[in-house]
């Protein structure tokens, strides 16, 4: 048989380094990524007892739980969904679809230009049997009972967390829900890793999703003694008694490197493994296991086990499965290396509770911000290390306090009650910002556009760009108004609340804040012309303040090259300018819809169009300017100065 031509599989390998772009959450007491970094670095404590999900005295249980704030708004319209489908579909669902656009938003991309791509989903979730939600009875003789049943079902489907993300995106990668019960949202980032390296698809929505909504789950587990009795998750303490529940929906954006314009760590390996047949039952967590699988992955990645510098534990708060973890990281990482000094251990869930299925990506979700913020946010209810992890402490340092970190390769470990571990490691982006990446309006002021859903949404970015000069960087502005160049999506009611701020530098490194908006009520793009002005409205020095913009300078440069020595001072100098910006405007990406030239506007016009380029435009400018004052023809002597043949000039001044 002859070869086959076919591309393999493995001719699209992706050989490249897979980084996270973009991150997006929420957490319990926190809507926000940035929230979710102050309550860690505050030591709040983010498990609370309140009435929010079902009665506090409901089966006489601890109502204390990590809780996400609000799960009850949603707009449906913005993404193209109606409100009677809004209204059945699951919170869950809901804001998986919220984190992913704010990820992408938070990497500094477009989510229209994804539209079309072969953008894989993969989000990690875990469900029990019983199917939640449902309608107590189906009455077919009840249209409107038909409808809510009808409706239910798509709504409240676990594989259409994913599916329903590709849809509103218009993704055409993977889709997928991977359930490995706790472990699953780090599995779902394993099986994202894998597929952009074989060339399933060149980016990936990785989420992860745990709200609880039925108090029969939290009945079992505190009846059963899985959950602490008191609420309060003692990690690694001597008096720990069983996990706390918490909450959360989160979404990292996976690129490869070369196209992300953000990157916070890159994903250097993961890996997945199970126990299989164990003496102590299926649900007894192996230390061999997960100890073999952080050695697989550091040795893949050809990593140096000595280097990893944090490690961010499962660490669940129960008897069985934190001394076993906690034995494997030593042995994986300080034992066998034969590690001098110390490494930390994060304990992420004394802090937030369980997160369960999202309890990985919450964990990487916090190397992130340690990344980030080069510190260690401390753990919370660690009194006294329980003695059979106390063996291993030092050289295991659990975080008692908030500790200045140098970032370095760090590892995150997660584990599923059937067995499943998954694990990676990260290396953060050694990118410093020096005090150049400050100086946003040092040279002229700079106007900053934004384009929101709502006039409060307005505000805040409004004020956090006010209200937070130190994060407010070149590459944070630069990423901020690719996002604002908003076309309306598809079915979508997009964007109507437009502003603009202008940062202006004062003297003393203070900066002047001038904000103006409005809101935009027409539904078709109003169009928007070039309108190249003649002679009259010069003077001297103008347009001296744009020197400082380095195209514009560029161009006024060429244009001096292109005229000659007793040129038409004004004439000439008009035009550069002209053309000069219209080049800065093009390079902002604004495209005209119509464009008009008066009198001696009309060469710049000319350029805008394509007609001219910039060393024509400057020789028609200088001709217009010889004829306009004293009425005379082309000169022979000044086509050879302009370089231009004699048909050159006859194109370009037909009447000379």
């Amino acid at each position: 048989m002859g070869k086959s031509n076919k591309p393999t599989i493995l001719s699209h390998c992706l050989d490249e380094d897979i980084v996270i772009s973009g991150i997006s959450g929420r957490y319990p007491e926190a809507d926000s990524t940035d929230e979710f970094a102050h309550n860690l670095y505050n030591g709040i404590d983010m498990i609370t007892e309140d009435n929010r999900r079902w009665p506090t005295d409901l089966f006489g249980m601890n109502s204390r739980m990590g809780k996400l704030k609000n799960i009850d708004k949603f707009d449906g319209l913005f993404f193209g969904i109606i409100n009677t489908m809004s209204d059945i579909i699951d919170p869950q669902s809901r804001m998986a679809l919220e984190t992913t656009y704010e990820a992408i938003i938070d990497a500094g991309i477009n989510p229209q230009t994804l539209r079309g791509s072969d953008t894989g989903v993969y989000i990690g979730f875990s469900s029990f049997g019983m199917p939640d939600g449902a309608p107590e009875d189906v009455q077919p003789d009840s249209q409107s009972n038909m409808t809510e049943t009808l409706m239910w079902l798509p709504g409240s489907q676990k594989c259409l967390y994913a599916n329903r993300v590709s849809f509103v995106f218009d993704f055409h990668g993977p889709s997928m829900i991977i359930d490995t019960a706790c472990s699953s949202s780090l599995v779902a980032l394993n099986a994202a890793v894998n597929d952009m390296r074989l060339g399933k698809c060149r980016q990936a929505i990785v989420g992860g999703t745990q709200i609880c909504l039925q108090p029969f789950s939290n009945q079992i587990f505190q009846s059963t003694r899985l959950n602490a009795l008191d609420g309060i998750p003692k990690v690694w303490d001597e008096k720990a008694d069983g996990f706390v529940r918490g909450e959360t929906v989160c979404c990292l954006l996976l690129q490869s490197k070369s196209n992300a314009k953000r990157i916070y760590a890159t994903v250097l390996n993961s890996g997945v493994n199970i126990d299989g047949n164990k003496r102590m039952g299926m649900f007894y967590p192996s230390a061999e296991s997960q100890e073999e699988l952080m050695i697989k992955v550091y040795e893949e990645a050809d990593v140096d086990p000595l280097e990893v510098n944090y490690f961010e534990a499962h660490a669940t708060g129960t008897k069985v499965g934190d001394q076993v973890e906690a034995k494997a990281i030593y042995n994986a990482y300080c034992g066998k290396p034969k590690r001098n000094g110390t490494l930390n251990v994060g304990l992420l869930k004394s802090n937030i509770g369980h997160a369960e299925c999202a309890s990985g990506l919450s964990s990487v979700t916090k190397v992130l911000l340690a990344f980030e913020n080069e510190m260690l946010p401390r753990n919370l209810h660690l009194n006294n290390i329980k003695a059979n992890i106390k063996e291993f402490c030092p050289p295991l340092n659990p975080i008692l306090a908030n500790t200045k970190y140098t970032p370095g390769i760090a590892g995150v470990n997660n584990f599923g009650v059937g067995g499943v571990n998954a694990n990676c490691l990260l290396e953060p982006n050694y990118k410093v910002c020096d005090e150049n990446s400050l100086k946003i309006a040092d040279t002229i002021p700079r106007i900053v556009n934004i384009c929101c859903r709502t006039q409060h949404a307005l505000n805040t970015v409004f004020n956090f760009i006010e209200s937070n000069p130190q994060k407010i960087t070149r590459d944070f502005l630069a990423l901020l108004a690719e996002t604002m160049r908003i076309e309306p999506s598809v079915n979508s009611s997009g964007f109507p609340y437009r502003g603009s701020m202008i940062i202006k530098q004062l003297a003393n490194n203070q900066y002047e804040y001038k904000k103006q908006s409005a809101m935009f009520t027409i539904k078709t793009q109003r169009p928007l012309y070039f309108l190249f002005p003649g002679l009259g409205g010069q003077w001297v020095g103008m347009a001296k303040a744009l020197m400082p913009i380095k195209i514009f300078a560029d161009k006024i440069d060429e244009c001096h090259e292109n005229s000659m020595s007793n040129m038409t001072n004004k004439f000439c100098a008009t035009t550069a300018i002209e053309i000069a910006l219209c080049d800065v405007i093009n390079v902002l990406g604004i495209t005209p819809d119509g464009i008009i030239g008066h009198s001696f506007g009309e060469i710049a016009a000319a350029y805008a169009d394509g007609c001219l380029n910039t060393r024509e435009a400057m020789f028609v400018t200088y001709y217009r300017g010889l004829v306009t004052e004293s009425d005379k023809k082309i000169p022979k002597g000044l086509m050879a100065v302009a370089g231009l043949s004699w048909a050159e000039a006859k194109r370009l001044c037909p009447k000379g």
